[in-house]
């Protein structure tokens, strides 16, 4: 065996079973082809004992090539001959590693539902959305995190595309309960970077679609993509209309989207105005709540008044200059606009999403900028004196559904890919949809949540307006936190001292060039061009 290796060379080796561990079979096994018909034994092995020694080597070689097949991916997974339920996989393997990123209020559903379908256990490990950056890339089989974390979880290695046999699967069939693709032919095996097939993905929202999609790739399975809507209620939204249309029709200028928000806020201060007074104390009284304030959720409000502006296809940093954009006027004019709702309605500013919504939905709040709660459940009532409910046509998409990624260094691509294919079925969704509002069903007609009128309104909203809606302000590129944090910051200073948005913005600039230095200018240049489309 000694002599083998030394003939062959250790290194090759290595080699040939760590790519067929991550999946690249496929061009590894014609190498390995090639590379048997090239060897014969040395000169050196001419006697018959050395002669065997050889041959019994090369077998152990064959033997380590065949058991690095076990992972990688072809058909479905074989069901167990003795289990009378129909599971699949097998219970004596490693279980399955399936990293989670802020959803960890998953955990006890994907566990119990994903032990009824297989006999092979899953390992959940939750990581630290904070230290990713910092670390290698881990042999992690599946990965589920935000959208708004993509361009991160791509750029630093840790997922693949998703491969052309899971696309099939998902294209190939309606996923309601437990039907699989029984009698039909095994899809062949395949590489985790090709996207030869879109089959099935095209009948998918164009929220979802845009969501998983980077660098001209499906890189996850979109479970979702709740889009950030505002909720009013006893407010005149008629000076917003005219905005809407132009928006609708690619006539927005700054002078239209200023007068109209102007519009609008004038009138609802005017309606307000015996109550202003309480309202700014409680905003004043909420900003020294640092605790409960959703710092990420305040930033997107304010994403969301910025696609309604000039800045709508420009984004947050320039792409060929690869510097931040906050110095412009509309960023500080729409900071002073959005003190100005803080002010129209301090209980939800800075509430996460669902809570927003829901306390305008309840009638307890004027204006709320969210969306729905999705466990299923009736609201107990309205406030007797709640003014009928309308929805702001305005979809801001800020990634932040979740998607479910094929770690890179999977060891298990088969049962990767069931799991997948398992996760995207419409009965798991139901089920994961009560644990997390980032989570959305396929079919209305399955969604339980449809019994409430606001929910109704809110997906028929999403439907016709996800043509109107881009991803060129949502902040999904390489390490996009940092800076993310810096610009909440700024917010929150901004909504105690609206006077101060201008120069405030400065800083956040500054600031924003020195964390563009650290993540490097080349590459979060191509992360944006990635997310964009530039790239394609």
């Amino acid at each position: 065996m000694n002599a083998l290796l030394e003939w062959v060379g250790l290194e090759k080796i290595q080699w040939i079973v760590q790519d067929f561990y991550t999946s690249r079979f496929a061009e590894s096994l014609e190498t390995c082809q090639m590379e048997s018909q090239k060897i014969s034994p040395p000169d050196a092995l001419v006697s018959p004992i050395a002669r065997r020694a050889w041959l019994r080597g090369s077998f152990s070689l064959g033997c380590s090539l065949l058991v690095s097949l076990a992972g990688c991916p072809g058909k479905a997974p074989d069901r167990t001959k003795n289990d009378a339920a129909g599971k699949v996989g097998r219970g004596d393997l490693p279980p399955l590693k399936i990293g989670i990123i802020d959803c960890d209020e998953l955990s006890e559903v994907l566990q119990s539902r994903w032990q009824e379908y297989s006999d092979q256990p899953i390992e959940l490990i939750r990581l630290d959305r904070l230290k990713v950056s910092t670390q290698d890339s881990p042999s992690l089989d599946v990965i589920l995190y935000p959208a708004n974390f993509l361009g991160t979880l791509v750029e630093k290695d840790w997922i693949a595309p998703l491969p052309s046999l899971l696309l099939e699967r998902l294209g190939g069939e309606k996923q309601n309960g437990d039907k699989r693709n029984a009698g039909k032919k095994s899809p062949s095996p395949m590489n985790l970077d090709s996207e030869e097939s879109s089959q099935g993905i095209e009948s998918w929202s164009s929220r979802w679609r845009s969501v998983a999609h980077y660098n001209g790739k499906s890189m996850g399975l979109p479970l979702g993509a709740p889009c950030w809507v505002a909720a009013v209620r006893g407010l005149d939204i008629e000076p917003l209309k005219r905005l809407h249309q132009a928006i609708a029709s690619n006539q927005n200028s700054p002078e239209l989207a200023s007068e109209s928000f102007e519009a609008f806020l004038q009138k609802s201060e005017s309606t307000l105005q015996d109550s202003l007074g309480a309202r700014q104390a409680l905003l004043a009284e909420k900003l020294n709540d640092l605790p409960s304030i959703d710092r990420r959720a305040l930033v997107e409000r304010f994403l969301w008044l910025m696609t309604t502006s000039e800045s709508r296809y420009r984004g947050l940093i320039d792409p060929y200059k690869v510097t931040a954009r906050l110095g412009l006027p509309e960023f500080a004019r729409n900071a002073r606009f959005l003190h100005r709702l803080a002010l129209i309605e301090p209980t939800t500013i800075l509430a996460s999403p669902v809570e927003a919504w829901e306390r305008v939905a309840e009638g307890q709040a004027v204006f709320g900028i969210g969306w729905p709660r999705t466990d299923g459940f009736q609201r107990a009532g309205l406030a007797s004196d709640s003014k009928p409910l309308q929805l702001i046509p305005f979809l801001y998409n800020g990634a932040q559904g979740l998607l479910a990624s094929l770690g890179r260094k999977t060891r298990q691509s088969s049962m990767s890919i069931e799991f997948m294919h398992w996760l995207h079925r419409e009965d798991n969704r139901s089920a994961l949809q009560a644990k997390s509002p980032r989570i959305e069903v396929l079919e209305i007609e399955n969604d339980t949540n449809r019994v409430r009128e606001d929910y109704r309104d809110y997906q028929t909203l999403q439907r016709l307006e996800a043509g109107n809606s881009t991803l060129d302000m949502t902040p999904r590129f390489v390490e996009a936190d940092a800076l993310i944090d810096g610009l909440a910051d700024a917010l929150l200073d901004i909504l105690a001292n609206p006077e101060s948005a201008s120069a405030r913005f400065e800083q956040c600039k500054l600031q924003w060039a020195r964390s563009i230095d650290s993540i490097g200018p080349e590459s979060l240049r191509r992360s944006l061009e990635r997310g964009t489309g530039l790239s394609n």
